[in-house]
């Protein structure tokens, strides 16, 4: 009887689905051990991230923005309108919609998460070797190409 073959090394399709998520995870995992997340969740997280940098925006915008359904904002406004971290407005070019914008205390808030999220990853990356770091970030850089928003950049 003859050895099996070795396995083949995973594609790069593969490589990235068991690479990508669980690396996101684990950084959300190690901010989330700050005190300044408390029982936030990086949904909520992103809800106000939305909203801070890009000043107020419709429900409707928020969820496109983060690729999950209107009713999902909904749910993920409420609870962060119930935090005083968003308020809900009316939207002036069109009485149907809700506007979200962050609060001051909003805004601090999500300043503060977004800062332990860049703690966060700086220790996650720190035991990457020096001369191994520009091809991580030659990596991601590529990797931007994947993003709804990459076109509008360019």
């Amino acid at each position: 009887m003859s050895d099996p073959p070795p396995p083949e090394p995973p594609s790069l399709e593969a490589s990235l689905i068991g690479t990508v998520g669980p690396v996101m995870r684990h950084l959300v995992a190690h901010a989330r051990q700050r005190q300044t997340w408390g029982d936030l969740t990086y949904q909520q997280y992103n809800v106000l991230r939305i909203v801070d940098t890009m000043g107020p925006q419709p429900q409707a915008e928020v969820a496109r923005r983060l690729m999950v359904t209107a009713p999902v904002v909904t749910r993920l406004a409420g609870s962060l309108a119930d935090a005083g971290l968003v308020e809900r407005r009316t939207d002036p070019k069109d009485k149907r919609a809700v506007l979200l914008a962050p609060t001051p205390t909003g805004r601090r808030q999500a300043r503060a998460m977004r800062q332990d999220l860049l703690q966060a990853a700086h220790e996650l990356l720190e035991p990457i070797p020096d001369e191994r770091r520009a091809a991580v970030a030659a990596a991601l850089e590529e990797l931007q190409v994947l993003l709804p928003s990459h076109s509008a950049r360019r």
